[in-house]
C-alpha cells in the first residue's frame, strides 16, 4: 500500500511537470531533464528518525517511518524535495577518509542547518551489488485479468546479500552520517539504465529538485575530489536557497 502511494504521488508530480513541459516527456536522466523514473532498493541503514527505544535495533521499537531493512523507493519519497542522490558501482573504492564518505559527511552537516532542513533537503546514497536473473511473475489486472512482470533481481534473490549489506552497514557507522540514507540495489537494472547510469560507472552523483535534473556528476572509483565536493555543495545552495544564505 505504502509502495503504491508512493509511485502515486511520484507520477501526479511528473504528469504535472510534463504538462508544464510536454518537450520533457522523455528523459535519460541527464542535466535539466525530468527525473527519469522512481529507483526501488532494499534499505540498509536508515537512521533519519530515532527509535522509540534508543539504541535498539528491535523492529518494534523503531520509528515508524524508518525504512531500513524494507524495499523503498527513495525518489517518489522526497516528491519535489531537493535530493542528492549518490550511486556506487561494484568497482568503487569505500574507505572513511575517501570521496564518497566525505560528500556524505558534507550533506550530512547541510541537512541539519536550518535553511536546509526546512527545505526539506535529502541525499541517498545506493550500492550497486546485487546479482541475479530478472523474475518473472504474474500481476493481476483490474479487469480480473492476469499479465506477466519481468522484475530486476532484488535483494532476497541474491544469496550474497547478508555480505553486501554488513559491508554498507559498517561504511555507514563509520562516517556516522544520521540524516544519509544508505542502500542495496541491483548491479544492473532497468532504473539505472533509465538513469543513464552504465554498468562500468564507478561514481555517479545526481542532484534533483522539483523532480528536475540540476546537474549531474561521474567520478572514478576514488569519488569525487575536495574540489568536485565543493562544486557540488554551490549547485546544491545555489539551487535550493539562491539569495537567501543560512
Amino acid at each position: 500500500m505504502m509502495r503504491a502511494c508512493g509511485l502515486g504521488l511520484f507520477a501526479c508530480v511528473t504528469a504535472f511537470s510534463f504538462a508544464q513541459d510536454p518537450a520533457a516527456v522523455k528523459s535519460e536522466g541527464k542535466k535539466g531533464e525530468v527525473v527519469p523514473g522512481t529507483f526501488r532498493a532494499y534499505m540498509v541503514v536508515d537512521n533519519r528518525y530515532p527509535p522509540k527505544v534508543a539504541g535498539s535495533m528491535k523492529a518494534e521499537d523503531r520509528h515508524a517511518k524508518d525504512t531500513t531493512n524494507k524495499m523503498h523507493d527513495l525518489v517518489s519519497e522526497h516528491g519535489l524535495n531537493p535530493v542528492v542522490a549518490v550511486f556506487i558501482g561494484k568497482d568503487a573504492k569505500l574507505a572513511t577518509g575517501g570521496g564518497v564518505a566525505k560528500l556524505a559527511t558534507e550533506m550530512n552537516k547541510l541537512m541539519t542547518i536550518p535553511d536546509y532542513r526546512g527545505n526539506k533537503l535529502g541525499t541517498f546514497v545506493l550500492f550497486f551489488r546485487v546479482q541475479g536473473k530478472p523474475e518473472t511473475v504474474t500481476v493481476s489486472n483490474p479487469d480480473k485479468s492476469e499479465s506477466k512482470v519481468e522484475l530486476d533481481a532484488e535483494y532476497p534473490f541474491d544469496e550474497n546479500r547478508a555480505t553486501y549489506e554488513t559491508e554498507i552497514r559498517d561504511f555507514a557507522n563509520d562516517v556516522k552520517t544520521p540524516n544519509v540514507v544508505f542502500g542495496l540495489a541491483p548491479e544492473k537494472s532497468k532504473p539505472a539504465a533509465a538513469w543513464s547510469i552504465a554498468p562500468e560507472d564507478k561514481v555517479t552523483v545526481v542532484f534533483f529538485n522539483r523532480i528536475r535534473i540540476v546537474d549531474r556528476w561521474t567520478f572514478d572509483e576514488n569519488g569525487p575530489t575536495d574540489e568536485q565536493i565543493k562544486t557540488i555543495l554551490a549547485a546544491v545552495d545555489e539551487s535550493v536557497l539562491g539569495t537567501k544564505k543560512p
